[in-house]
């Protein structure tokens, strides 16, 4: 079956996308890919420039919550977010009744909510973070958004 050109060229700018972040001036830091934020890390990348779609939770087309599925789901560490699809809100709520939401101390691989629950994403360090936005999945500065930072889930992984 051939591979349709919309998605030949959905990868080519993703290659591109990541190529501009670590060209840039704004490059990740360096990470083991055995270990699981490294998993997380790979799957996640992969997937820049991927298009936003409401509800979609992959291969190749994401909403928020479903592109924060989709890689822990594909990185074999579902059982760290609770097992499930769920919403922003959901995640937000799964993660505060275990006491591990919090406005500090963020380690790579915690996800990210902004606007009170409206948003998720994937922190990957140094005030990153990787997200399906409605303009596709990016790395973007954990403030640059149009919602503001509301807290960080902690992910027990290993880093």
């Amino acid at each position: 079956m051939a591979v349709p050109f919309s998605h030949v060229l959905a990868r080519a700018v993703a290659a591109l996308s990541l190529v501009a972040v670590l060209v840039g001036g704004t490059s990740l830091p360096a990470v083991a890919g055995n270990t699981e934020f490294g998993r997380i890390r790979s799957v996640a990348l992969a997937q820049i420039g991927d298009p936003w779609v409401s509800g979609a939770t992959g291969p190749d087309r994401f909403d928020c919550s479903g592109f924060v599925y989709f890689a822990f789901r594909q990185a074999g560490l579902l059982d760290r977010i609770g097992g499930s699809r769920r919403s922003a809100a959901g995640y937000w709520d799964w993660f505060a009744d275990r006491g591990r939401a919090s406005r500090t101390n963020a380690m790579r691989g915690d996800l990210v909510i902004w606007g009170s629950g409206r948003h998720i994403g994937i922190y990957l360090g140094d005030g990153k973070a990787i997200s399906a936005l409605t303009s596709g999945v990016k790395v973007h500065g954990l403030y640059n958004l149009t919602v503001s930072f509301t807290t960080f889930l902690h992910v027990r992984i290993s880093r």
